[in-house]
């Protein structure tokens, strides 16, 4: 059974009415051993859609890291990493996860959390268009004293080469007010020559206008002049990537994957983080 079409049952196996016992293949592990541990949570880290979605979050971050240097050994070398929130599911194969506990991490566990099966790709894009991708992720960021309900999917996570402070007081298109890549300031409002001078690694799902940056991008997957290159590494799936990058990263107790503050916001709304 593909990935594609498990999830698909998955998802259907969750809706309102119906129960996991009817959909008993989906149920099954979706890698051979999924009790293996590949690494270390320093802290709870949690998955319903308001973290996920609306602020920082460990496991987006990760993500985000393991895009961007994938192919560090290449000339696709890329220099930032994003994923959208809208990948990270509290949804698992018969299991809702609301928050993975602080301690070890199975890879059962992160294949289920990262459940859709996306390529990971590298590819240039322009200043104007990364920004654009940024005003994008935040456009639906609610202001401080909303209610976070039904958060976008399109919010991204960013890799540990990039910082960003957001002010959810302004218009949207105008609420990315800094952003660094590599310890640089990018112009802003940015330079809208068609010089490609960022290299970003990213789910395929984005690149080929999923969460709506198919306006953004538009044919970059596609164009030889942007050098798309889609990662043969480790089957070129991207929960595996991000697996194979806790391993090598996040492995012990001694150095356990935390949160970082890679986005500030400002003047937005924030989830309340629950207490144990």
């Amino acid at each position: 059974m593909t990935r594609p079409l498990l999830a698909a049952l998955v998802a259907a196996a969750l809706m309102p009415g119906l129960g996991c016992l009817a959909y008993n293949d989906p149920c099954q592990p979706l890698v051979d051993d999924p009790n293996k541990e590949i690494g270390y949570l320093g802290e709870d880290v949690y998955l319903d859609r308001p973290y996920a979605r609306h602020d920082n979050n460990a496991l987006g971050q990760l993500a985000a890291d393991a895009y961007q240097h994938v192919e560090d050994d290449s000339a696709a070398k890329a220099v930032l990493g994003i994923v959208n929130g809208g990948s990270i599911r509290a949804e698992g194969l018969c299991i809702t996860r609301t928050m993975l506990p602080k301690g070890q991490l199975t890879d059962g566990v992160l294949h289920e959390v990262l459940l859709f099966e996306n390529q990971v790709v590298t590819v240039n894009l322009t200043e104007k268009e990364l920004v654009d991708m940024f005003e994008h992720s935040v456009s639906a960021l609610l202001t401080a004293g909303q209610p976070i309900s039904s958060p976008s999917g399109a919010f991204l996570h960013v890799s540990g080469s990039t910082t960003l402070r957001v002010d959810c007081e302004y218009p949207r298109g105008q609420r990315v007010r800094e952003l660094t890549v590599n310890g640089t300031p990018v112009a802003l409002p940015p330079r809208t020559d068609e010089v490609a001078r960022y290299r970003v690694g990213m789910p395929s799902f984005l690149l080929e206008g999923g969460d709506g940056y198919g306006t953004i991008f538009k044919n970059a997957g596609s164009d030889p002049a942007r050098n798309p290159v889609r990662s043969q590494k480790f089957g070129g799936v991207d929960s595996n990537i991000v697996s194979a990058y806790m391993k090598a990263t996040y492995a012990t107790e001694a150095q356990p994957l935390k949160e970082a503050g890679r986005i500030v916001f400002e003047n937005c709304a924030k989830p309340t983080r629950p207490t144990r």
